[in-house]
């Protein structure tokens, strides 16, 4: 039994890869449809780790990085890499896919995760693509029990064992959710994803959800040399109410609704009057998210029609 001052006194900051989003000995996943840009800024982050400079304002930890890549081969990924300017240093390693196997098994690539980790002091591992890994004959990407008691445990393993950070890159489905179980995100220690939307021209939405440290919100441009930059645009928070709301909306696609009437459906603790006005002026930030919302007034009352749509493009 400790007192509360023996715990606060004994609190340390927890190491860090990236400050405020990764740390140390973690397991994290970037997710994202295809073409958004995964593996590009897999590379940008790889990159600030190897040489110690910032990424997307964020410090990091420096230490050697080792990419495994499932898809592209060497002259592809050094394609990218001359693309986007990106000077590695001698503290990049990388695995690619060999031409006579199906999948890189994850059994082989251990031994070559130990010996990053024992001889070259690797701390960070990012494995592009996720899905791309042999483990077993026996898995389902699609089955809760086999995430969450078979696959994501050895990667697990494979960070406490080594003192290592895996980042896994992944694609989300047609439903913008991770693809397989929902289990993948509930085993990782954090997970980013990215989206691009109609209402951000060209511009890609960056979602950070973790149990260590606080969610982040924001926006990426990408240059035309490739590289992601921070757009210093504020992603306006709607209130609580207004998420539940919007949460309904999603799941009821397009319905009719009076403010009288929604309240009490969704059983909000706030007054109609206020919850109306609270609606007509954030009807701007909810397009943004996908919902239209239209008035017509009858004879004794004002309706309103919701309709809504996944803003998503050009995947």
């Amino acid at each position: 039994m400790k007192t509360i001052n023996e715990i606060l006194n004994n609190c340390t900051k927890k190491d860090f890869i990236v400050d405020s989003l990764m740390k140390s000995n973690g397991l994290y996943c970037l997710v994202a449809r295809p073409k958004v840009g995964k593996s590009l800024l897999a590379l940008q982050l790889a990159h600030a780790i190897a040489t110690g400079t910032i990424f997307l304002g964020f410090k990091v930890n420096p230490s050697p990085v080792l990419y495994i890549s499932t898809e592209m081969d060497s002259s592809q990924i050094a394609d990218r890499i001359k693309k986007m300017s990106l000077e590695f240093n001698s503290n990049f390693f990388l695995i690619e896919q060999e031409s006579d196997k199906k999948k890189l098994n994850l059994d082989d690539l251990e031994e070559k995760i130990s010996e990053f980790a024992n001889i070259n002091q690797g701390k960070f591992v990012i494995i592009d693509m996720f899905n791309g890994v042999y483990i077993n004959d026996k898995f389902d990407l699609y089955n809760y029990q086999d995430m969450a008691q078979i696959v994501l445990p050895k990667y697990r393993k494979l960070c406490s064992k080594y003192g290592i950070t895996v980042l896994l890159l992944h694609h989300l489905n047609k439903t913008n959710t991770t693809l397989g179980s929902t289990a993948i995100d509930g085993a990782v220690d954090g997970i980013i994803t990215l989206k691009l939307d109609n209402n951000l021209k060209d511009k890609i939405y960056f979602n950070y959800q973790s149990r260590d440290y606080e969610s982040r919100d924001f926006i990426l441009k990408r240059k035309e040399n490739l590289i992601f930059e921070v757009v210093n645009e504020e992603i306006e928070e709607l209130s609580n109410e207004l998420k539940i709301f919007l949460n309904y909306a999603i799941k009821k696609k397009e319905f009719s609704f009076t403010i009288s009437e929604i309240t009490s459906t969704l059983g909000l603790m706030i007054q109609p009057s206020v919850f109306g006005k609270l609606l007509n002026n954030n009807l701007i930030t909810l397009e943004k998210e996908g919902l239209h919302i239209t008035k017509k007034r009858t004879s004794n009352e004002r309706v309103y029609i919701a309709r809504y749509e996944e803003p998503m493009i050009n995947y």
